[in-house]
């Protein structure tokens, strides 16, 4: 074969092979426009050298193949549309910004370049990120069995065995229940564990505000100016859990549920059901807890009585 016909197949294939990449491809003009097109040369501003770039192609239309320099829009021509998209960001730059998340537990910045988040020791999550989207631990206060309190991440506290009181938490102004507390408030509540707790209402004051009914309407909590104690159950695992005043011995309780803080009541329940071996009337609450999280529970009487009994946690 000669020379000249190697060349000519040579060229053919490469038609052939160049063609059919295009297909491939398709219109470059179909595909969305790189991130901040108003930066035509890149660096990483946009002013006048852009204007001047969409100058040198003014008028050029893409045939299929390419798009043209300067075609900011994305309708594949240049023209007095791509001025106005410069125009109306001039002066701005054209970096890449996202979510940070600050590694001290501060929390999560949004409209970040990566170069900021980085000097500021965070962790970037790359281009258009929302902090809605990302998992950044925030610190937060840990109240310990022995009263302590210690600001720090709420995977730390769980593995630590304490009570995480919330994201952004201080321990400056939160209270961490007392060992050894009466349990006659909140703030002295008595830390319960898996099994039976023991209580007696009998020489308890009535703590303030009253518990709402509406949570367990019908099932008679008729709390009225119950005398009351408080337990803290801290929970290292995310499970349901059984609380029951069952115990045949007896009166007839009311109990009340309040999650991370004594003000955010989550369950209530004058009368119970499907235990075995109770008293006439108690009171039980079937709650799914959730790893790191406080749960204080109230126990009353009903329409004030009083009396000793078991809080059985399982």
């Amino acid at each position: 074969m000669s020379k000249k016909i190697l060349t000519c197949s040579f060229v053919m294939i490469t038609i052939f092979c160049c063609n059919s990449r295009a297909e491939e491809l398709g219109d470059p003009c179909d595909l969305p426009v790189e991130f901040c097109p108003e930066d035509i040369d890149h660096n990483g501003e946009i002013g006048i050298d852009d204007v001047l770039q969409i100058l040198l192609h003014w008028g050029e239309c893409g045939d299929g193949t390419y798009r043209p320099v300067g075609d900011i829009n994305g309708d594949c021509c240049v023209e007095i549309l791509d001025v106005l998209q410069i125009i109306n960001r001039w002066d701005s730059d054209c970096i890449p910004k996202g979510a940070c998340c600050m590694q001290d537990g501060s929390g999560c910045i949004e409209e970040m370049n990566e170069v900021e988040c980085n000097a500021d020791n965070g962790i970037w999550f790359g281009e258009d990120s929302l902090c809605s989207d990302v998992f950044c631990p925030v610190v937060g206060s840990c109240c310990f069995d022995d009263g302590s309190c210690n600001v720090v991440f709420d995977d730390v506290c769980i593995d630590a065995f304490g009570a995480f009181q919330g994201q952004g938490s201080i321990c400056a102004t939160t209270v961490c229940p007392w060992p050894g507390g009466s349990g006659d408030e909140c703030t002295e509540a008595v830390f319960a564990d898996f099994g039976e707790n023991y209580f007696d209402t009998s020489l308890a004051t009535t703590s303030y505000p009253l518990p709402d009914d509406t949570q367990c309407a019908d099932t008679y909590l008729n709390w009225g100016e119950s005398q009351d104690v408080w337990f803290l159950f801290v929970a290292h695992t995310s499970q349901w859990i059984h609380f029951t005043t069952c115990d045949d011995q007896s009166y007839d309780t009311s109990i009340v549920l309040y999650e991370n803080s004594c003000e955010n009541q989550i369950a209530c329940n004058g009368d119970g059901t499907g235990d075995s071996g109770c008293q006439s009337y108690y009171s039980n609450i079937d709650h799914e807890v959730s790893a790191g999280s406080s749960y204080w529970i109230r126990i009353g009487g009903l329409g004030a009585q009083t009396g000793s009994g078991t809080l059985t946690i399982e």
